[in-house]
């Protein structure tokens, strides 16, 4: 081959790698915006379908128990028949179910909005075959860059959708054009899917552990039962309680079935391995945070210092801009990503994300309220969770063997989900520590929920530190 051919080969790879990421990147965008763009229109969902807001928990419920039943082995079939061929599947069910929700405010049924609910959950599936396609297409800092532009792209999303939402709600005064505008959007991700998107078959074995799935699916879910359940009842709920010790039982009765099954579901081997298990157990102390800390925040914010001791007595907009500086500094930390890790390394920037999130709650746990203590945060937090929401996505498929880089991609996803669920339920409880007679949250609570994430950040980073093993640079780039 002559010098001339090569370069041109090495160009046109790196063009369809850029049509490929291209695609990812719009479609990202849009799995963002729509799974932000329901959430500000729930109470509209309750008032219009007559539901109370016990009934509305389900809106979120339904959907996480789902993702977090079919992601592990929805990723799996991508390893196994083809990245491009899960996603035409899942895209179009998602697509169906925001037509069936839909139908339901059209109609005024909710059972027809629960059931768009429940086929809306596969879409978490989206994000880690898009992650196992990039990686199985392109390598080195391309591969990185890529990941991290698609993470970034995923927040934007996710931020369009919920700052847009109420606007578009208040120009229309209707929830229809508002359920409308979401088949539209998820079309255009199913038109990418089948006319645009490339395949890859990784080669893995084509054998799958019907049973070794069935019982992760339902520790996940149960788990999250009791999660949500110790949300509504409190920490001395004994339905929650008792969930999570039977999800623990089926935990260990899973653990050492893989270990002595031929082909396992998940080889807990290398799940649990010094260079992977630290990666899932960082990403359940993300998740535990990012997905607990804003519903505590908003309302912190919201907070009358002048009555309540605490707070900065912000109006929604004020509140919506500072949460909304979070997310982008969440994007530029994403994005900034490859930077970071050439310099540091993959563990050592993984190692600076948990750092600076750590710092971040500190610091706005102990000082005294100013705006100052709040830009702080804003840019600590931000960054710092920006750097970890990019980094393990980056270096799992990096660490994982051969042939399973969608299936370790999507426990990424359902380890934040048990993140998540448990970061809910815990700060609710924690809110009421040292609450009045009268059941009134005081400074106490607060602080003690801030203590709590800065906690669960630095266990990530004594986890990152003490157990992962190696640092690993970026390869060269291809």
């Amino acid at each position: 081959m002559t010098e001339a051919q090569r370069t041109s080969g090495l160009r046109g790879l790196g063009s369809q790698s850029f049509r490929l990421v291209l695609t990812i990147v719009v479609i990202e965008f849009v799995s963002g915006f729509t799974q932000g763009f329901y959430e500000p229109l729930i109470p509209k969902f309750g008032s219009l379908l007559a539901v109370d807001a016990s009934g509305l928990t389900l809106f979120n419920t339904i959907p996480t128990a789902v993702a977090a039943l079919f992601v592990p082995i929805l990723t799996r079939l991508g390893d196994i028949k083809g990245y491009r061929k899960v996603l035409r599947v899942v895209i179009s069910t998602v697509l169906l179910a925001t037509i069936l929700i839909l139908v339901g405010v059209l109609t005024r049924s909710w059972a027809l909005v629960l059931v768009g609910r429940l086929l809306n959950g596969p879409i978490a599936v989206w994000l880690p075959l898009h992650i196992a396609l990039v990686h199985a297409k392109t390598e080195g800092k391309r591969a990185t860059t890529a990941v991290s532009a698609i993470v970034a792209t995923l927040t934007v999303g996710t931020v369009a959708g919920t700052a847009s939402a109420g606007f578009i709600y208040g120009a229309f005064g209707s929830l229809v054009p508002c359920a409308a505008i979401i088949p539209a959007l998820i079309f255009i991700a199913v038109v990418l899917v089948f006319f645009v998107m490339p395949e890859f078959v990784s080669g893995a074995d084509t054998h799958i552990d019907g049973k070794g799935f069935v019982l992760l699916g339902l520790i996940m879910f149960v788990a999250i039962i009791g999660f949500v359940t110790i949300v509504e009842g409190g920490v001395e709920s004994v339905l929650g309680v008792a969930a999570l010790l039977v999800a623990a039982g089926i935990a260990v009765y899973w653990y050492r079935y893989e270990r002595r099954t031929e082909h396992p579901a998940i080889d807990v081997r290398v799940l649990f391995s010094r260079q992977l298990g630290p990666l899932y157990l960082g990403a359940i102390c993300y998740g535990a945070v990012f997905y607990g800390f804003l519903s505590p925040l908003a309302t912190f914010l919201d907070a009358n210092p002048a009555q309540m001791g605490y707070g900065y007595g912000f109006e929604p907009s004020a509140i919506s801009i500072a949460q909304t500086a979070i997310l982008v500094m969440t994007v530029l930390a994403a994005l900034s990503l490859p930077l970071i890790i050439s310099r540091l390394g993959a563990k050592k920037g993984l190692i600076l994300g948990f750092a600076l999130g750590t710092l971040g709650f500190l610091q706005w746990a102990i000082l005294a309220t100013s705006i100052a203590k709040l830009a702080f945060f804003i840019v600590l937090v931000g960054v710092g969770t920006g750097i970890i929401s990019a980094a393990i996505p980056v270096i799992i498929p990096l660490r994982a063997p051969r042939g399973t880089h969608g299936i370790a991609t999507g426990l990424f996803n359902s380890a934040q989900t048990l993140g998540g669920a448990l970061g809910s339920g815990l700060f609710l409880s924690l809110l009421k520590v040292g609450a009045t007679p009268e059941g009134a949250i005081t400074a106490i609570g607060y602080e003690t929920v801030w203590f709590t994430c800065a906690a669960f950040l630095f266990i990530g980073l004594v986890l990152v530190v003490v157990l992962l093993s190696r640092d690993t640079h970026l390869p060269p780039k291809s």
